[in-house]
């Protein structure tokens, strides 16, 4: 899971940002260009990724995760780690295959360095941090939506969903604040070229958000007869072994033997069942 975590928040970093290259000219690409190369790289890590880790990409998601009871504590911090670390990663690598003089965004007189996050002129800080607050609390809900059992009949879309939610957030506000949502995203890119202007406003806004939209959805949204995630797997082994139980005793009366196979596969069944 810390691999996955690692791998994929690199590639998001590595094509996100390359997408925003402005190679082609003076002035910077339009916006949708950047919305959707981080958005289909989004898609395509989860498609990639979200069997093996659950592709949270971001530290937010994964405090959304630990509020939910998806992640514990330990597990949760894991991933941060591994999300900074490939992050870093991710962006490192962009930077030694980009020549020097096609690493920028076509804005000459940009001070802030190549896909840094950057609080647009205009835009206070308490706006500033309202806004990725929004923004980040939009995403969650996403997340808490993909998470809850009533939607598990939609996962095979739930790449692409993720993916353009991720581009229309980005269209709207990435001009008040760059539109991170993501502290991982905007550290590496600060970590390289040294900005660290307003960095604080990228941490404490998607956390706050992340606790906005999980509590949000869990208070709005979540069944009110919810259960812990362990009653829930309790409740699934039990249910498991009743419709198991009787084909083993059946089949212990012929053969002890077979029993024990039977047994055996038992518990393999029960185990697949529950994790």
């Amino acid at each position: 899971m810390f691999i996955g975590e690692v791998v994929g928040t690199g590639i998001l970093l590595f094509v996100g940002c390359m997408g925003g290259i402005g190679s082609m000219g003076a002035t910077p690409p339009p916006p949708l260009q950047t919305s959707m190369a981080f958005g289909m790289t989004v898609n395509l890590l989860i498609m990639m990724l979200g069997h093996v880790s659950g592709a949270h990409l971001n530290p937010a998601v994964t405090i959304g995760a630990v509020i939910v009871g998806l992640k514990s504590i330990p597990t949760g911090i894991v991933y941060v780690l591994g999300q900074f670390i490939g992050a870093t990663i991710g962006y490192g690598m962009l930077m030694m295959i980009t020549p020097p003089e096609l690493f920028h965004d076509g804005n000459p007189n940009s001070t802030s360095g190549f896909c840094v996050t950057v609080v647009h002129e205009g835009v206070s800080i308490s706006q500033a941090v309202l806004i990725e607050i929004l923004c980040t609390s939009f995403i969650l809900c996403a997340a808490c939506a993909t998470w809850d059992p009533r939607c598990a009949h939609t996962t095979d879309s739930t790449a692409l969903r993720f993916g353009f939610s991720v581009v229309g957030i980005s269209l709207a506000a990435a001009p008040y604040t760059g539109c991170s949502m993501n502290p991982a995203r905007t550290f590496a890119p600060a970590l390289f070229n040294g900005y660290w202007k307003n960095q604080w406003i990228y941490w404490i806004g998607p956390t706050l958000g992340a606790l906005l939209g999980t509590y949000t959805y869990q208070l709005l949204f979540a069944p009110k007869d919810e259960i812990s995630l362990n009653e829930k797997r309790n409740l699934m082994e039990m249910q498991a072994i009743n419709v198991l139980e009787p084909l083993q005793l059946e089949q212990e009366e012929n053969s002890h033997c077979s029993g024990e196979r039977i047994s055996n596969k038992r518990l393999e069944l029960v185990y697949k069942v529950v994790h």
